[in-house]
């Protein structure tokens, strides 16, 4: 039996202008030149820079069943996004990195929905159960020009490319190849080009500079959301929430900081240095060591790019309410006893990364969840 249904839908336009105050208009600074008053151009005029459009449609539904034992909340949404400000790379020559502008259109579309339960209810006992979850695609519908770098990370430089027909989460970095077993040297692959420029295959290289970068995979999972339960027992309660992500990747940029070969004293290193190459250790992943300085570590590559899946017990809460009638002569009505727990376990293959980053899928110097436990008294009188 349905106990109730509603259909929502909307449609709008929202306009974006965060690119900062006076962003259009060509400003110059002023600077003291052996006394002599001196101009330098500062910003570059956009005059005409306009406002970021997103047009949102929506679609969804609520439905009840089973005395609302069973409640269910689905919405599609498209949003489509137009004259976006994003700041344009320049050529280096004009003595400036990017000017801001209105650059492209993107399209968003996904699904959201959540899933409410009660498998049991009674006097003394009840159980709820929520599971939402979540799924969106990206995709850039249309570009100033062929291709734009971008998602660059401190040392490692720009990690993502947008296309048209691609998304602005795309990972685009060179291709791990391992390191040579015969001299313990880091290897990348790179495209093998005929005379005519055609790709005919693809070799390894010892020199980064030569390797190619290659579309890597996206950072957006293809699913992701939450999965809660509160139960109650007469006065005794416990509820707790898991966090999970299904697919994507993640770079961690905070690894290669501790995968150097032996040229930063005083730096930590990695336990992964323990499996180094030597001439009696030749099938690895982590070169030979080296007092020569060698940027293996700064070159964003798969070698420490992930699979981005995870789950977390992001709270879990523990109360106990004691009875009234031990409460009467305290002139108190209610007293309750908590302990709270936040970010207790994490189900990661990767150790040493927190997998709950940014959309951006890649992380750099973040400080991680932290784990935290709680106790409280809540009393009323």
């Amino acid at each position: 039996k349905i106990d109730n249904l509603n259909r929502r839908f909307s449609y709008g336009a929202e306009g974006n202008d965060n690119v900062g105050n006076y962003a259009y208009g060509g400003f110059y600074s002023i600077y003291n030149s052996l006394d002599m008053l001196g101009l330098l151009p500062s910003e570059l005029p956009t005059p005409e820079l306009k406002w970021e459009t997103n047009l949102n449609f929506n679609l969804g539904v609520d439905i009840s069943l089973f005395q609302n034992r069973l409640i269910a909340q689905i919405d599609l949404y498209n949003r489509q996004s137009k004259d976006l400000l994003f700041e344009r790379p320049l050529s280096p020559s004009t003595g400036y990195s990017g000017i801001n502008a209105n650059v492209g259109s993107l399209s968003n579309r996904g699904i959201d929905g959540q899933i409410t339960g009660t498998p049991f209810r009674s006097d003394d006992f009840s159980w709820d159960i929520i599971l939402n979850f979540g799924h969106y695609t990206n995709k850039i519908t249309h570009l100033p020009q062929k291709e734009i770098l971008t998602g660059s990370i401190g040392q490692y430089g720009n990690t993502k490319k947008m296309v048209e027909g691609g998304s602005v989460f795309d990972f685009y970095i060179k291709e791990w190849a391992g390191v040579n077993p015969e001299n313990g040297k880091a290897t990348w692959y790179k495209d093998v080009t005929d005379e005519a420029g055609n790709i005919t295959g693809r070799t390894v290289t010892e020199n980064q500079t030569e390797a190619t970068p290659y579309f890597q995979g996206s950072a957006l999972p293809d699913l992701y959301g939450g999965l809660g339960n509160h139960l109650r027992y007469k006065n005794l309660e416990l509820s707790f929430m898991f966090s999970y992500s299904i697919g994507g990747k993640i770079f961690d940029g905070d690894q290669p900081m501790i995968m150097h070969l032996g040229y930063a004293p005083g730096r930590n290193w990695s336990a992964e240095a323990l499996s180094r190459w030597t001439p009696e250790n030749r099938e690895t992943d982590f070169p030979r060591l080296s007092y020569v300085s060698d940027s293996w570590n700064t070159i964003p590559s798969t070698r420490f790019l992930y699979n981005a899946t995870y789950a977390r017990l992001k709270n879990i809460d523990l109360t106990y309410s004691l009875p009234k009638r031990l409460l009467r002569n305290a002139s108190l009505s209610e007293l309750r006893l908590r302990v709270t727990g936040e970010n207790l376990l994490t189900f990661y293959r990767h150790k040493g990364l927190d997998p709950e980053q940014t959309v951006s899928g890649s992380t750099f110097y973040r400080y991680p969840a932290q784990k935290t436990i709680s106790f409280g008294i809540q009393a009323s009188f």
